[in-house]
């Protein structure tokens, strides 16, 4: 038996708040944000992802700088909690965080 008391290590997952599909689209790649209806194409996969990531962060600012308008439209209003939730993120590594990245194809 150690006398010395082993290291705990904890992992804190945070709970998924988007889902972003990732998919093939003819030469290029896609991104497409489920819950706030957002899409982006480009080059690769990665750089697809990064596009959506800051298409999310702007989105998530014009919806707050709108707040009133945006928060009554029927297309809209239900984006709320996801735009609170991103707009406490500090940086695009926080939106990942609560981002689940998937990989497939998707029909449009």
């Amino acid at each position: 038996m150690s006398s010395k008391r082993e290291k705990e290590y904890r992992v804190q997952l945070t709970p998924s708040l988007l889902t972003v599909v990732i998919f093939p689209d003819e030469s290029k790649f896609g991104a497409k944000c489920l819950e706030l209806d957002l899409i982006t194409e480009d080059d690769t996969p990665d750089k697809a992802l990064t596009s959506i990531v800051e298409m999310i962060r702007e989105y998530a600012e014009e919806y707050n700088q709108r707040f009133e308008r945006f928060s009554e439209s029927p297309n809209r209003a239900h984006h709320k909690p996801y735009v609170q939730r991103i707009l406490n993120c500090e940086n695009d590594w926080e939106v990942l965080e609560v981002t689940e990245v998937k990989y497939s194809s998707l029909q449009l």
